[in-house]
C-alpha cells in the first residue's frame, strides 16, 4: 500500500509547525479519514498532542535512534489501517545531530519515505524576503521534494498575498493557506517544553485549533500533495521475530500522569517477542499489577507529581521489595529519579521515592538537552558487554550523594549520563539510566529484557 503521506517541516523551532500538524491532523480525521500522525526527532510530548485529535498513537521517526530500515518498518507497521499519515518535523527541514550532515533531520526521513514536504514559514515581519526562504530552501538539497509553503503569523489578506507573490516569483511553490495571528491559540509550557496531554491540563485547546486549519489552510490540496508520495520502499530486514512468540510474561509499564514517555515502538517490540505489557500508576494504584515479572519506569515529569508519588507509600514499598527480590526493572530518565531515595523539588523541599538506588536526587535550573551514545561495559538485563546504545538525554536533574561502589552498565561515548560519562545504574536486576533509547536500534534489546523477566517469573515459581 502506497499511503498518502507528507512532511510538516519548518525553517526553525517555534514556526507553528506543532499547531499545523496537529491541526491538519483533525481536520482530515473531521473529513472522514483515519490519520495516522508522526514526529521527527526524539520528541515525547507532541506526539501526544497528535494522539489526541487522531485517536492513533503517533509514533518518532528519527534515523539517530535507530537505522533506515527499522524507521520503514515501524512507519509501515503503524499505519495499518489508516488513510493518511502526518509527519510532523523537527526544528528546522535540515537540522540534526550535527551541523555537518542530515542524520537525525526532517530532510532524512523525507527522503527515506519519500515524502512531499509542506514548509511553515513565520513571515510575520517579512514580505518579499519570504521568498529568498523559501528558495533557500527549495534548492538546498534538490532530493528532499520541498511541494508547498505555509505561512504563520500574517498580518491579515494584504501581508499574505504579498508574501503569496513573492514565494510564486522566486520558487513557483504554491502557498497552501496562511494563518492569521492569533494569540488565543497557545499550548501550555513549562520548564522542558509543551506539558504532556496525560495531564489533562489542556484538552480545551484542540477543537479551536483543528477549526482554526480548516478555515485558513486548504485541507484537500494538502491531500492532493500527500499522493504525490513516492512509494513506499520495504525494508530489507525486520527487527520484529518472523513467528512471534506466546505472551507468556507480563510485564507492567508506569503509566499515568508522571511517567508516560515511551515510543510505541518500544512497548509493540516488547509484545512482539512475548511480553502482555500491562499498565499501572505509581501515583493512583496501591499495588502493582498480578503476575507481573518485569516493571518499566519510562520518562515523564515526576517533578510535578512529587507529593503525590510519595504518598503512594504502598506501591513505592511494594516495587523495592520485588526489586530486592530480582525482578527486572528497566528505568529511563523519570524512572530512574523515582528509584532514587528522594528527589528535592525546585525549592528544595525533599520527598521520599523508593530508595531503591542509594543516591538522591535534585532538581536543577540547566536544561541538559543533547543526543547521547553509550557502550555497555557490563552484562545487563538489555544486552551484552560492547551493546552501543544510542539515544537521547533531556531533564533538570541530577544524582547525588552516589556511593563509590555503585555499578554503571554504560561508558558515554556521546553525553553525560548520571556520574562521570557513566550512565545505567546497575542494582540487583535493575538498569537506570538518564539516556532514552529506541528499542528497535539492535534486534538484541527487547528480547533481552523479556528473557530477564522470563527467568524471573521460573525464579518465582
Amino acid at each position: 500500500m502506497n499511503i498518502p503521506r507528507i512532511v510538516i517541516a519548518g525553517t526553525h523551532s517555534g514556526v507553528g509547525k506543532t499547531t499545523v500538524a496537529t491541526g491538519l491532523m483533525g481536520a482530515l480525521k473531521n473529513a472522514g479519514y483515519k490519520v495516522q500522525g508522526f514526529k521527527v526527532g526524539p520528541d515525547y510530548i507532541d506526539p501526544s498532542y497528535h494522539n489526541v485529535v487522531t485517536g492513533r498513537l503517533s509514533e518518532n521517526l528519527d534515523m539517530w535512534l535507530a537505522p533506515k530500515d527499522q524507521i520503514i518498518e515501524a512507519f509501515t507497521r503503524s499505519i495499518e489501517g489508516a488513510d493518511i499519515a502526518i509527519i510532523e518535523g523537527v526544528m528546522g527541514l535540515f537540522d540534526g545531530a550535527t551541523g555537518l550532515d542530515e542524520t537525525g533531520s526532517t530532510s532524512q526521513i523525507a527522503k527515506v519515505l519519500g515524502c512531499p514536504v509542506l514548509l511553515v514559514i513565520d513571515a510575520h515581519y517579512m514580505v518579499r524576503t519570504v521568498g529568498a526562504i523559501a528558495l533557500g530552501f527549495q534548492n538546498f538539497d534538490k532530493d528532499v521534494k520541498v511541494e508547498g509553503v505555509i505561512l504563520n503569523n500574517m498580518a491579515g489578506a494584504t501581508h499574505a498575498n504579498w508574501c503569496r507573490d513573492a514565494i510564486k516569483a522566486a520558487t513557483g511553490l504554491p502557498v497552501v493557506g496562511w494563518l492569521p495571528v492569533n494569540r488565543n491559540i497557545r499550548m501550555p509550557e513549562r520548564h522542558l517544553g509543551l506539558i504532556p496531554t496525560h495531564e489533562k491540563r489542556n484538552q480545551s485547546v484542540f477543537p479551536d485549533m483543528v477549526k482554526f486549519i480548516e478555515a485558513n489552510i486548504d485541507v484537500n490540496q494538502v491531500l492532493a500533495l500527500a499522493k504525490t508520495a513516492k512509494v513506499l520502499p520495504k525494508p530489507e530486514t525486520s527487527i520484529h521475530p518472523k513467528t512471534p512468540p506466546k505472551k507468556d510474561v507480563k510485564i507492567g509499564v508506569a503509566f499515568d500522569e508522571s511517567f508516560n514517555f515511551y515510543y510505541p515502538s518500544n512497548l509493540s517490540l516488547l509484545e512482539s517477542y512475548g511480553a502482555d505489557i500491562i499498565r499501572f500508576s505509581p501515583i493512583h494504584d496501591q499495588k502493582l499489577p498480578e503476575g507481573v515479572c518485569g516493571l518499566y519506569i519510562g520518562g515523564g515529569f515526576p517533578e510535578i507529581f512529587l507529593k503525590e508519588l510519595e504518598d503512594n507509600k504502598s506501591i513505592r514499598e511494594e516495587i523495592l521489595s520485588t526489586i530486592k527480590r530480582g525482578m527486572p526493572v528497566y528505568a529511563e530518565c523519570a524512572g530512574l529519579m523515582y528509584l532514587t531515595k528522594s528527589i528535592a523539588d525546585f525549592n528544595c523541599k525533599t520527598y521520599e521515592m523508593v530508595g531503591a538506588l542509594d543516591g538522591r536526587t535534585v532538581m536543577t535550573n540547566k536544561t541538559l538537552m543533547m543526543y547521547s551514545q553509550a557502550k555497555a561495559k557490563v552484562p545487563n538485563i538489555l544486552g551484552p558487554v560492547g551493546l552501543r546504545l544510542r539515544g537521547h538525554e533531556f531533564h533538570n536533574s541530577i544524582v547525588v550523594d552516589i556511593p563509590e561502589n555503585a555499578q554503571f552498565a554504560y561508558k558515554m561515548e556521546i553525553g553525560e549520563g548520571i556520574k562521570d560519562k557513566q550512565d545505567g545504574w546497575v542494582q540487583n536486576k535493575v538498569l537506570a539510566a538518564y539516556t532514552h533509547i529506541s528499542f528497535a536500534q539492535d534486534k538484541r534489546i527487547a528480547p533481552s529484557f523479556v528473557d530477564a523477566c522470563r527467568a524471573y517469573a521460573k525464579q518465582k515459581k
